[in-house]
């Protein structure tokens, strides 16, 4: 399901592109929620726990106060790698946008409705190309909506279908889950499974020692007794594949 965020302060300009964006989705078939800002700061401040928590940003430019190239370049600093559409109605910000590398820059009074679905569905491809690379998981206490590059993370960790999973070498996030189906989302990804709770991205380990594994990060993680074997196979499979272990 699509997350899409809509940012105008005009009333009117929101319901026509909430039509326009519900109209593209049903012909395309895809299930989509859509979110309402009426100003930036409250974008903004929505945002700025969780930042990516959208796939997809429609923005306003020209909106009172902050304009949305400002929001888009506070948002871009503070992590978020939303897709982002700027609406507006002058074509005078055009290369100013481009910093930000949004989607597309729509002249409101020129994008025909073919246009707009043509920008929605690159918009779409590039959240669906994204997914690939990236871990995707929600709190269901308070539905922040985590993404993580698989690159960044470290371990996942479970307990009782809490998962936490550790990235940038310290913070983490939990969410509820089950081994299977955390297993799945994981494969062909690089992690391997070394102890009933735990799944340990293989790019982070350092060495091993009796039953525990080292990373590159300085956490340590244990090794059940039954996956020791297991493991060191498939790491070595890993670096021959890779080549790129690091012994220090």
């Amino acid at each position: 399901m699509l997350k899409i965020f809509l940012c105008d302060d005009d009333q009117k300009a929101l319901a026509h592109y909430t039509k326009l964006i519900k109209e593209v989705a049903k012909k395309n078939k895809v299930e989509i929620t859509i979110s309402y800002f009426n100003s930036g700061e409250e974008l903004l401040f929505y945002l700025a726990d969780s930042p990516s928590q959208a796939d997809i940003i429609y923005l306003d430019i020209l909106m009172n106060k902050l304009n949305g190239l400002d929001i888009a370049k506070r948002l871009r600093v503070l992590g978020c790698n939303s897709e982002i559409i700027f609406l507006t109605t002058s074509e005078d910000y055009v290369f100013d946008a481009y910093d930000i590398t949004p989607v597309h820059y729509l002249i409101k009074s020129k994008t025909t409705a073919a246009k707009f679905e043509e920008v929605f569905i690159r918009a779409m491809n590039l959240v669906s190309k994204k997914e690939n690379d990236v871990f995707l998981c929600e709190s269901g206490k308070n539905n922040i909506r985590k993404v993580i590059p698989f690159k960044d993370i470290s371990f996942f960790e479970i307990w009782k279908r809490i998962v936490s999973v550790h990235y940038n070498g310290g913070e983490s996030f939990n969410f509820y889950s089950t081994m299977e189906q955390l297993e799945s989302q994981l494969i062909n990804k690089g992690f391997v499974r070394i102890h009933r709770s735990y799944i340990v991205n293989m790019s982070y380990i350092l060495q091993f020692e009796q039953n525990i594994v080292f990373l590159k990060t300085g956490e340590k993680v244990p090794i059940g007794a039954t996956y020791t074997k297991q493991l060191k196979q498939v790491f070595a499979d890993y670096i021959s594949r890779t080549n790129i272990h690091e012994c220090g």
